[in-house]
């Protein structure tokens, strides 16, 4: 049975890795649609878009069978898994043993604590950086996928097909990708799941949940003979041999520790052994240190029962847990600009966001940064923000106009997205939506530089809000921009041959 649920939870993540993986590098756009779902079940995007169903399931799964979720769901806890196998193939080695450690739980809670208020106050830098979804896309974005079309090109003949165009997302999200890797896969190479138990805000979260779970590892003291091989086993540090206990809070629940107990003395279950030997038995500190009254009552005691749950102890974990989603307001700030855009200078235009928003303020604080909607956009019009949205928001998804114009009729990203920072839209939708508005500058239309009949911007514009005006001087005709029906879709800006762009599209409030 033990090698049963271990060889399934390996199976499983693998699948659930390799599909994780596939969303991000893949070119062909053939993924079934469960790996999209993958991707907006994970924990911390989903409290952060306010999935109430999702985030609750996850505590429900975790107070039954203990942190599931940090085993099979979270693929960087997969990828950490390989990190901490790779030293200890030759296990018998000394000096890569697993010990158990105490729990860091101060330094866990300081940690959640700083990611639920940067959330609050919308820095969401700092949870973006410690995300473990968040951190494993970005590495997928900016390494997996370059890497993966470098592969592709050495299959590629140039009589078959043309050549993958390989290129940098961003050299800052590479270095930030890379630097948290690194750190994350030489901290599990050497002391296995420690980032899972001391800064991972999902981890710690769960923890608290675990804790309590109904099933759990339980060591039966009466088979056990010591040889330590569970401990030895066990990544995430939480087996104390002295004490016979497994902490489950911090426990991910692998099942290693099940498969190679050469007496069969530890399990996975619900119930809870209790000793044939009952003076062996722990007794509670009250009764063990008391002084000079200790009564032969005292003998014998057995302290089987679990100490009850602290309502109030556990109502205020309740609530830690579930402030973990972002309390966003929604501005309900709309651009209002109406009538006719004839000639503007291109000053001060706002960023453009991708489609999906309901508010840019909300867009800014959900958005974890993992680049699910950069690496899946068709067009390749997201790239990755460095300063546009200011420093703390960097990494972000940005439309650039000058490299591509986002599809009229595609609605991939907004329904991706995995946090809530872009909801779902209908083609129907995406056309009503408005993402941007365009701003025409005659004096550098090439009608008026070169006198040139151009008319490129009318022609390509999807929604019929660029019409071609002549002047009272006969100069002309130069594009005129129809608030009312503009969308900032970006064609326009694409398609203007001017240098620089005489039409250019700027974000909404």
């Amino acid at each position: 049975m033990a090698s049963v649920l271990r060889v399934s939870r390996i199976v499983v993540s693998v699948v659930i890795f390799a599909l994780i993986t596939a969303l991000f590098v893949d070119f062909g756009m053939e993924l079934p649609a469960f790996a999209a779902w993958l991707a907006k079940v994970q924990f911390l995007p989903a409290a952060m878009s306010f999935a109430i169903t999702t985030f609750v399931v996850w505590l429900i799964v975790t107070l039954i069978f203990g942190r599931i979720y940090c085993s099979s769901f979270c693929p960087l806890g997969f990828f950490q898994d390989i990190c901490a196998r790779l030293p200890r193939l030759g296990r018998r080695k000394s000096g890569w043993f697993y010990h158990y450690s105490a729990p860091m739980t101060r330094l866990r809670r300081i940690a959640l604590f700083i990611v639920v208020l940067s959330i609050i106050l919308g820095i969401s830098a700092v949870s973006s950086l410690l995300d473990p979804y968040s951190i494993y896309g970005r590495f997928s974005l900016y390494v997996l996928k370059p890497a993966w079309a470098f592969v592709l090109n050495l299959w590629i003949t140039v009589d078959s097909a043309p050549q993958i165009r390989i290129a940098l997302a961003s050299v800052a999200g590479f270095v930030v990708a890379v630097s948290s890797m690194a750190i994350i896969g030489a901290i599990a190479f050497k002391n296995g799941r420690t980032f899972c138990n001391t800064v991972c805000p999902v981890g710690t979260t769960l923890s608290f949940i675990s804790h309590y779970s109904i099933f759990r590892i339980d060591i039966n003291t009466d088979k056990c003979i010591q040889c330590r091989k569970c401990e030895h086993l066990c990544k995430a540090s939480c087996i104390d041999l002295t004490s016979h206990v497994v902490d489950m809070s911090r426990c991910v629940v692998c099942f290693d520790c099940l498969s190679d107990c050469p007496n069969d003395a530890i399990s996975y279950t619900y119930n809870r052994h209790q000793l044939s030997i009952p003076l062996m038995q722990r007794v509670k500190d009250s009764v063990a240190g008391s002084a000079a009254g200790i009564t032969d009552s005292h003998v014998g005691v057995s302290d089987t029962k679990r100490h009850p749950i602290d309502r109030r102890r556990f109502l205020s974990l309740g609530l830690l847990a579930a402030a973990t989603p972002a309390v966003v307001k929604a501005s309900g700030v709309a651009a209002k600009i109406d009538g006719i855009q004839i000639s503007r200078q291109h000053r001060n235009l706002l960023p453009v966001t991708p489609p999906g928003l309901r508010s840019r303020r909300e867009f800014l604080d959900r958005c974890t940064s993992c680049g699910l909607c950069i690496s899946r956009c068709p067009q390749k019009v997201l790239k990755v923000a460095v300063s546009e949205y200011g420093l703390l928001r960097a990494l972000h998804p940005v439309m650039d106009y000058d490299e591509s114009w986002c599809e009229y009729n595609c609605t991939l990203c907004s329904n991706l997205c995995p946090t809530g920072a872009l909801h779902p839209l209908t083609v129907a939708e995406k056309h009503r939506s408005r993402t941007g508005l365009a701003y025409a500058d005659s004096s550098l239309c090439i009608s008026h530089t070169k006198g040139v009949k151009c008319g490129a911007c009318s022609r390509r514009c999807p929604s019929g809000a660029i019409v071609m005006i002549s002047c009272d001087s006969g100069q002309g005709p130069y594009p005129v921009v129809d608030a009312n029906k503009c969308i900032g879709c970006g064609a326009c800006q694409y398609v203007c041959p001017s240098q620089p762009k005489a039409i250019k599209v700027g974000g909404l409030a």
